[in-house]
């Protein structure tokens, strides 16, 4: 039957953190107008945001926001406000990110030669995810999109892979999988038994991915190649 499913990973594949308005400058900004008297260090915040121990899902943007109204009430978290600090965060975090300039491009010309195409982010929040999509005029692209906070595991662990494909009614022979990370992307694809397509922009290419690219401009005759 061919390739029928695309799916991306979100972070350092098709979007980037624009560091004047990065998530660390913003969890800082949204505590010190908190009047937070210590300001969490933001390795803490990180953590909340997106644990990266490979065996665990993060924990959710709920998390943070809790932790953040837990440290204004001195201990006694207030619902309304832990609710207020969370949409802060979610619209912090969407506007954190930026889509490098050949993302619509080559998300326009996979839907045109009518390819399914989905996403699939180690995310802490399935709601900022979605939002992000939005804010940079690209959800309308996507066909379905999971994250680990919606599924509750996190790539590599295939039943993400799984779970995805299901939602899309179609075989992991029929996918491929495009991501910037080995051991999260290639190596999560091809236990779940997609191919994987390396965007090795940042790490050397991984032996095990089918192909391996240095441009995302670069996929769609990449996945032409694969079918044939």
């Amino acid at each position: 039957m061919g390739i029928r499913v695309i799916i991306f990973d979100l972070g350092n594949t098709l979007v980037y953190e624009d560091r004047d308005k990065s998530l660390e400058r913003a969890s800082l900004d949204i505590a010190l107008r908190y009047s937070i008297d210590e300001p969490p260090a933001y390795t803490t915040i990180y953590r909340l945001l997106g644990m990266r121990q490979t065996d665990f899902c993060e924990a959710s943007l709920d998390a943070a926001a809790y932790y953040y109204a837990s440290l204004v009430g001195g201990g006694r978290v207030d619902i309304a406000t832990a609710r207020k600090i969370r949409e802060e965060l979610i619209r912090a975090l969407a506007l954190s990110l930026k889509p490098y300039p050949a993302a619509r491009k080559v998300l326009e010309e996979l839907k045109e030669l009518g390819y399914k195409i989905a996403l699939i982010s180690n995310a802490s929040s399935q709601e900022a995810v979605e939002e992000t999509l939005r804010r940079l005029g690209l959800i309308d692209y996507f066909d379905a999109v999971v994250t680990s906070r919606l599924v509750g595991v996190r790539k590599p662990d295939p039943r993400i892979f799984a779970y995805t494909l299901t939602l899309l009614q179609s075989k992991p022979s029929e996918a491929v999988h495009v991501g910037d990370r080995a051991y999260e992307d290639v190596l999560g694809a091809k236990l779940a038994g997609l191919y994987a397509v390396h965007l090795a922009t940042s790490e050397p290419p991984s032996p095990i991915a089918d192909k391996a690219v240095k441009r995302l401009e670069d996929i769609p005759s990449t996945i032409k190649r694969l079918s044939t």
